[in-house]
């Protein structure tokens, strides 16, 4: 995967937790900041790193984007299945 393309992925998946984040309930919130601080640590980590390894970088992106669609449509729990799905692709 591209640095570009996994700036987006990434860029679109901490707008789409920050969407879940603010309709969730308390219970739910929290998970949502959870991954969210997951992926904000990813988004910090580009400038000194190179790309993580994902495992399936097009569905990664693919993931991304349905999540950001779904968290817009206020499907929350949706976007928060795709969001999970995302921090599964990312490779140790």
């Amino acid at each position: 995967m591209e640095q570009v393309e996994y700036e987006g992925a990434i860029n679109r998946l901490v707008a789409a937790v920050e969407r879940v984040a603010s309709g969730a309930s308390e219970e739910r919130r929290l998970d949502a900041l959870g991954i969210l601080a997951f992926f904000r640590l990813r988004r910090a980590r580009i400038a000194e790193q190179d790309v993580p390894r994902i495992s399936n970088g097009e569905l990664f992106a693919q993931t991304a984007a349905s999540a950001l669609t779904m968290a817009g449509r206020k499907e929350l729990l949706s976007a928060s299945a795709l969001l999970d799905q995302a921090r599964t692709l990312f490779e140790a």
